[in-house]
């Protein structure tokens, strides 16, 4: 075929309609598998900093390992909601460039966390390119709270939570919902 367009057939419109709604449902239903997941990671983190404070370093090290190994999984599961996000918000080339980047953040904190809980990086030298990761995957979910109101079920203080990590189960929670309902 010489050109790049593809032809329109009968039912292909239809297809792609069915097609995104089950996008939309897969994506629903990991980011509340997400928001479960990463509520628990939320709940152990700070039975790890009350562990520490009250000295019982063995116990706060294994809720953080814990905590790493949740939070590996939510993220994981966070990259369909990222998806469905940039066709909820109509693929302007702003929500796909940061979408790319969320999901190269979401990436990086994988296999920085993976590579934290096998041993090969301490915390001391995967801290900093980790919180690096999280802040980009941050500015995806303020970005997308501005860009979202009145679409998404959150806005840019929901963002902001989720960004500091602790309102981020909340934030998948809403979307999950909204998703599920759109497919």
């Amino acid at each position: 075929m010489s050109n790049d367009v593809l032809p329109v057939t009968p039912g292909s419109a239809s297809r792609q309609a069915g097609s995104s709604r089950v996008t939309m449902r897969l994506a629903g239903v990991a980011s509340l598998a997400s928001s479960g997941i990463a509520a628990v990671a939320v709940i152990l983190l700070v039975a790890m900093y009350g562990a520490f404070a009250i000295g019982s370093t063995s116990i706060g090290l294994a809720l953080g390992g814990l905590n790493d190994r949740l939070t590996l999984v939510a993220y994981a599961l966070a990259v369909p909601g990222v998806l469905a996000t940039v066709m909820v918000l109509s693929a302007r080339p702003l929500i796909v460039a940061f979408g790319a980047l969320a999901i190269v953040a979401i990436a990086a904190i994988a296999v920085l966390q993976w590579q934290l809980i096998i041993g090969a990086l301490s915390f001391e030298e995967q801290i900093g390119p980790v919180s690096v990761a999280f802040l980009v995957l941050g500015s995806w979910f303020v970005l997308t709270g501005y860009f979202g109101t009145g679409v998404l079920p959150y806005g840019v203080r929901l963002g902001v939570l989720a960004a500091l990590y602790v309102g981020y189960p909340l934030l998948a929670l809403r979307l999950g919902r909204s998703l599920r309902a759109k497919g």
